[in-house]
């Protein structure tokens, strides 16, 4: 369960490894649990570790860098070998060809001048030196900025040739005020503070937006990573100071006494672990039962919280305010009350049977405490699982249970008196858009008192003026930002807003509101953000939570000392991304909190009526995924076709042939045509660019359609309001007509992954249109279905040959129309 960078001979000849740890369905102790995801998530950063030591190594062997190991087996460079010289008779430069084409990514030299005194020098790497013994690479490396190049032109982050600098905090603060030295009157005696910070200053400057924080950084004295002489350490903030320096906080192998200041160091920029760290950081911090009353119900169902108090009480004083038990059961809010407040919403606001069960549940749950009989008779958790399926008004459900728990907060106040932690209610996700949605839901229904917590360029216009622009660096770093926001391409709404944030900013007025508000809406990386630092939210609601892993969730559950939670997701839909690798098991970092508890015997509330699909797009579904429980809250008349010639329902079978990227996607020319032709011709026949989504399940294909939207008779068709993106990326999203582009002809690939599927073919209210081959798809057990599906409905079955003579007439009589506009606009001018 530690860090490791490993060496040649652990990787040499070895498969990336897979995840082995495996998430238990219930804890013995928050300690077990601290354990059990601290390793999951080490083991996770580990394999990224393992794969870049794996391409480092791999790349260096097909290279000769004897000069190198020469010069480590005492050599002098001279001997060794030299850099090919210019005409100038001075060594060349390394360069990588960007440019386009068959050449891209070669290496070769050239001139090392200034532009305008470089001479005409060029020669291929592997031309340098051609007279080379077979059984050595062909390619020899004869400096360590030649290493860099090259490693660099294979993708790997290296900058070659750093310098380590080892400072005392005290001396940082002496830099900073070097001006007024003459003014400052240090004691003789002033030690400072002794705690040292380490930097480190880069070879070479690149755009800031490659940086964040928490990026992970292997630094080593050699080029070949030798583990001994390396250590792992994460960047403390977002980039490189003016100065080019990043300040690194170690994470292992580092011992000061072998790192002296200023010397000279190679280092590996591996990836962002900004979510494994931030997890980690709050486990530690926040995951502990003396300020989390939730931890008992997180771990397992039957347990005896008088003993886990008591247990807890003996190991360590907990001052009464905040023990467990007494948070716990300090002033519930009347049964009466919220049961009769709960029956009132229902009816106001139209709740179908199942959203009026999530209603009353969450009623219950605020209305029970540990030592009330209602629990012990039915089950009553401080925990509410609703599980929506795709289109089932889960957003508009939440939107609902905030009005409801914020009258209910009102309530309880005016009868109960204030609480040790005031109510108040966190709406969070992992996505921008997803809690968006739910506070857009909120201003439609006329509540407007609540705080967006999050970066302006994220956040959704129509909530801009409720939001609260909080970056995670200091007080001047966020002016600065909100001052440099007002100098980008903002629309009018955007910069009054941009202009009252720096105005309420300068005054601290912000921090008051975000005090007094009772709901608070942010993402679940936002969290950590200091402006929540004194924030406690004894009611949290987590949406879209069977797409977060479990230590992402524990994020605003645990560093906000969650009392009442609820969980909205529908597990059916996309699992969770888990980057750079692979699980052994489904009990890995996939298994989300939503699913642990649910296995664990939570029972979820599932809201089975969907309100977006066609009845004949819903079936498909209902069918594949839902084991026939979904109910149409939708008819054929509510969702009539927009075209007369545009079927419901139809899989266009296109003969094309699947092709495959440098970065391993999936791409088919054939079906780009026949999508675009498609999307021109719904455009020319009336339909809005912004009712069309266009859906594929390969990241070159969307690039490809993109491209060719934007170029083929552009100008003639309003196309930039069309969405094309991979399915990931579509999730929550719903389109009139969906264009599925499914791009494999050989093989199936991942296509068919039951969850991804769920996700693309529930995205359209009116017309789903499946573009893919007949053939290969037929094969498979669940496309198979899908097509099944299409043959029963009217013209649900076409080959392209037989539409697209009728959608070329429909594109030429556009573009003769349009032709002729265009001729009179230039006649008038």
């Amino acid at each position: 369960s530690e860090l490791s960078f490993p060496n040649v001979d652990q990787v040499r000849y070895v498969n990336l490894p897979k995840r082995m740890v495996s998430i238990p369905t219930v804890f013995q102790s928050h300690v077990h649990y601290k354990q059990i995801f601290k390793a999951a998530l080490t083991e996770q950063l580990n394999i990224m570790l393992f794969e870049l030591s794996q391409r480092l190594h791999d790349a260096l062997s097909k290279v000769d860098i004897s000069f190198y190991t020469s010069l480590k087996d005492g050599q002098s460079e001279s001997e060794a070998s030299c850099v090919p010289l210019c005409n100038h008779m001075h060594p060349a430069k390394l360069v990588t060809v960007k440019k386009e084409g068959q050449n891209k990514g070669r290496l070769f030299y050239t001139c090392g001048a200034p532009k305008a005194e470089q001479c005409s020098f060029f020669k291929w790497i592997e031309d340098v030196n051609p007279a080379q013994i077979k059984s050595r690479p062909s390619v020899v490396l004869r400096d360590v900025k030649s290493i860099g190049t090259y490693l660099r032109s294979q993708k790997i982050s290296l900058y070659e040739g750093c310098q380590l600098l080892v400072r005392k905090a005290f001396e940082i603060q002496t830099q900073r005020c070097s001006k007024f030295k003459k003014y400052m009157n240090t004691p003789a005696g002033f030690d400072g503070d002794s705690k040292t910070r380490l930097y480190l200053k880069l070879s070479r400057k690149e755009h800031y937006s490659l940086y964040s924080k928490d990026d992970i950084w292997v630094v080593s004295k050699t080029l070949i990573f030798d583990p001994l002489d390396t250590f792992i350490a994460s960047s403390a903030f977002f980039g490189p100071s003016s100065n080019n320096e990043v300040e690194l906080l170690p994470l292992k192998g580092y011992c000061p006494s072998n790192w002296r200041s200023n010397m000279f160091v190679h280092a590996l920029l591996v990836c962002n672990a900004s979510g494994e760290l931030t997890s980690l950081r709050n486990m530690e911090e926040h995951f502990n039962p003396s300020t989390l009353p939730l931890i008992p119900y997180l771990l397992k169902m039957n347990f005896d919280s008088e003993n886990a108090t008591r247990r807890v009480n003996k190991r360590k004083f907990i001052p009464p305010a905040i023990s467990l038990k007494h948070t716990m059961m300090y002033g519930p809010v009347s049964t009466e009350v919220a049961m009769g407040l709960a029956k009132k919403m229902i009816q106001t606001f139209s709740l179908n049977p199942d959203q009026a069960t999530s209603l009353i549940r969450i009623a219950q749950m605020m209305t029970s405490c540990e030592n009330n009989k209602l629990v012990e008779e039915h089950q009553v958790f401080p925990i509410t699982i609703i599980r929506g399926v795709f289109g089932a008004g889960k957003s508009y459900l939440l939107s609902v249970v905030i009005l409801f728990l914020v009258q209910l907060f009102e309530s309880s106040e005016a009868t109960e008196g204030p609480r040790p932690a005031p109510w108040k209610l966190l709406i969070a996700s992992s996505t921008n858009v997803a809690v968006d949605r739910i506070l857009l839901g909120l201003l439609d229904l006329g509540f407007e008192d609540f705080i967006r917590v999050g970066s302006i360029r994220k956040i959704t216009k129509a909530i801009l003026p409720h939001s609260l622009h909080a970056g995670s660096g200091n007080e001047n770093e966020q002016l600065k930002e909100l001052l440099a926001l007002m100098k980008e391409d903002l629309t009018p709404v955007e910069k009054i807003y941009v202009r009252k944030s720096i105005e309420q900013h300068k005054l601290g007025t912000n921090k008051t509101i975000l005090q007094q508000v009772k709901v608070v809406g942010v993402t679940c990386a936002a969290c950590p953000f200091p402006c929540l630092n004194t924030l406690k939210f004894p009611v949290v609601m987590l949406d879209e939570c069977s797409q977060m892993t479990e230590p992402a969730s524990l994020l605003p559950i645990a560093r906000f000392q969650c009392e009442k939670l609820v969980l909205v997701g529908d597990p059916k839909q996309l699992p969770p991304t888990i980057q750079g690798s692979e699980s052994v098991h489904e009990q890995g970092l996939e298994q989300t909190l939503f699913d642990r508890l649910c296995l664990m015997g939570h029972k979820p509330i599932l809201l089975r009526t969907q309100y977006r699909c066609h009845p004949a797009i819903s079936a498909i579904a209902n069918e594949l995924f839902y084991e026939g429980n979904l109910i149409d809250g939708v008819s054929e008349e509510d969702r009539s076709p927009l075209l007369d010639w545009l079927p419901t329902l139809c899989f266009y079978s296109v003969n094309g042939v699947e092709q495959i990227e440098k970065d391993n996607s999936f791409y088919n020319m054939a079906e780009v045509h026949f999508a675009v032709k498609l999307i021109q011709s719904l455009i020319a026949s009336g339909i809005e660019g912004s009712a069309i989504g266009v859906i594929t399940l390969y990241k070159s294909q969307m690039c490809k359609i993109q491209n060719l939207l934007c170029g083929l008779h552009s100008e003639a068709f309003e196309t930039k309001t069309v969405q094309v993106s991979t399915v990931d990326a579509f999730q929550g999203a719903e389109k009139e007509i969906i264009v599925l582009s499914c791009v494999r002809t050989r093989q199936i690939g991942f296509i068919d992954s039951e969850k991804r599927m769920n996700v693309a073919l529930t995205r359209a209210k009116r017309h789903l249109l499946i573009v893919g081959n007949l053939a290969c798809l037929s094969r498979n057990r669940l496309w198979g279905r899908v097509i099944h599906h299409c043959k029963g409905w009217e013209n649900g079955l076409q080959h392209v040959s037989q539409c697209e003579q009728q959608l070329n007439g429909i594109l030429q009589c556009y573009l003769e129309k349009w032709k002729e506009e265009e001729e009179k606009k230039k006649k008038e001018k």
